[in-house]
């Protein structure tokens, strides 16, 4: 009984239970039609390893948000938005790009983005400056300044990022105190010797107060100079494409002191989906062992644990209050009316289900991030679409809105139509890579894992009756048909899945 209190607790705070899985609308209303955005400006923010279920209009009861809460109100909240590759550097190239991994040729941290892409490719930011947008960038957004060189010429203005070479764009708009730099990183080269490991974890590896006020922050600051580009944009009046990045909620999970005593380790309820009770669990060594970036060297205790789930809801506040004051800044400066706003986290996090801390999976913890996006005058804000979406529809959907042409090689498809009508009938599947030989398809009832090489050749949930994927249905004989439909869908791949239009 106490196990299962928990396990209801947990569902109430993070979310990802009837809700997530709830089925769409049977029948569609009449599309409304869109306002004209093609002079609209555009407000791009990126949350980095943001979990959906930790927001409160996704449903958690615990974390405070009342910011994004608020804006969740005017935008469209889509409840099944999915990227298509395990981790920073390869799911910002695909929706940055508009190209799944296996074509952009990146489905790891370590791949440089730059040198994979096909010749010709052009990405987000470059579609902008060709279009005319005042183009501004703060803090990351490619995964690293080598891997995309050549794409961050496209920016006017760069902030809090580190400019590529040869570009000579204005100097920083707000001065800052300076900060003691960041003990430097062993040679990459060494990544596997014990002295880097000792690095990273000492990096990483932590959680708690960060012992820096809420101003001497990179977040904050990120904030406070967007809030200062916004006034600027506003006198002149230029149609502009901001991207705004928050580094927290990724590791070290740490906060100022301020976020961190908002939550009680003690009323945090332990993990779901321990590995304990799993069957078949297609990752084997991560459920009992370390983990990447945090919980390194093993698993936590229970006590641990929550306190690193109040850390990281002590982040997302955090980030919350600074994502705010750059929308309250918007309503401020008069812009509000005329910029369609994009805000999203560019993959998942576990927080301890299945013994999994951070991404580096294809479970739903990972691959489902949140997303919001307000188009002003548009027939869908303040309602949920639960329809898929895929972020490889980033550029396609900012093309349509703009109105600029993107290449006939794209492996997304704009979902403006949800804007209009988020229960218009949609995408029947979405795609995830880990690598050529590890895939993952989705659709409304199951999830199916491919691993040629790994320990599980596959893994087949029943997401109605398991959202958390803890029995692994493959080699059931009762499920073999299901298994081999939804092979099949994977096999078929992404346009397969589009909708009838």
């Amino acid at each position: 009984m106490k196990t299962e209190i928990r396990f209801a607790l947990f569902l109430a705070a993070l979310q990802i239970g009837a809700t997530l899985f709830a089925p769409a609308a049977s029948a569609a209303a009449a599309r409304s039609p869109l306002p004209d955005t093609s002079k609209m400006n555009v407000l791009f923010i990126i949350i980095e390893d943001c979990y959906a279920g930790v927001w409160g209009s996704y449903g958690n009861t615990i974390c405070q948000t009342p910011n994004m809460d608020r804006f969740a109100q005017s935008a469209v909240r889509f409840d099944r938005a999915y990227v298509q590759a395990i981790a920073c550097n390869p799911s910002r190239s695909s929706f940055l790009s508009g190209l799944r991994p296996l074509t952009s040729g990146v489905w790891n941290n370590g791949q440089v983005m730059s040198e994979r892409l096909p010749p010709g490719t052009v990405t987000l930011p470059e579609h902008l400056k060709k279009k005319g947008l005042h183009t501004a960038v703060i803090g990351k957004f490619f995964h690293t300044t080598d891997y995309a060189r050549q794409q961050l010429m496209a920016f006017d203005r760069i902030e809090h990022y580190q400019p590529p070479p040869g570009w000579s764009g204005p100097p920083p708009i707000l001065k800052f105190p300076s900060e003691p730099r960041a003990e430097r990183a062993p040679p990459a080269k060494n990544k596997k010797s014990p002295e880097y490991q000792a690095w990273r974890r000492k990096q990483s590896d932590r959680y708690g107060d960060s012992g820096k006020a809420p101003e001497a922050e990179g977040d904050y600051r990120i904030a406070q100079t967007a809030v200062a580009l916004l006034g600027d944009f506003a006198k002149s009046k230029q149609q502009f494409f901001l991207s705004v990045h928050q580094s927290r909620p990724h590791t070290p999970l740490i906060a100022p002191k301020k976020y961190i005593d908002m939550y009680d380790p003690a009323k945090i309820p332990a993990p779901p989906a321990p590995p304990s009770s799993l069957k078949g669990c297609p990752y084997p060594k991560r459920m009992t062992g370390g983990n990447p970036d945090i919980f390194m060297t093993g698993q936590p205790t229970p006590q641990q644990a929550r306190e690193a789930i109040a850390a990281y809801y002590a982040c997302v506040s955090f980030v919350d209050d600074n994502v705010g004051r750059v929308l309250a800044a918007l309503d401020q400066q008069g812009l509000t009316d005329n910029t369609i706003v994009f805000v999203m986290g560019d993959h998942g996090f576990h927080l301890g289900d299945h013994g999994f801390w951070s991404k580096y999976s294809m479970l739903e913890a990972t691959r489902r991030a949140p997303l919001w996006v307000r188009v002003p005058g548009a027939a869908g804000n303040g309602r949920v679409c639960r329809e898929f979406v895929e972020f490889v529809d980033f550029v396609p959907t900012l093309g349509e809105l703009l109105g600029f042409n993107v290449a006939p090689n794209l492996e997304g498809i704009s979902f403006a139509p949800l804007l209009a009508n988020p229960d218009r009938p949609w995408k029947t599947a979405v795609f995830q890579v880990q690598t050529p030989a590890e895939q993952m398809v989705r659709n409304q009832r199951y999830s199916y894992l491919e691993f040629k090489d790994g320990p599980v050749p596959a893994a087949l949930y029943d997401l109605e009756k398991d959202p958390w994927e803890i029995v692994n249905l493959a080699e059931d004989p009762a499920h073999a048909k299901t298994r081999t439909e939804m092979a099949a869908l994977l096999k078929a791949g992404w346009k397969a899945a589009l909708p009838k239009r």
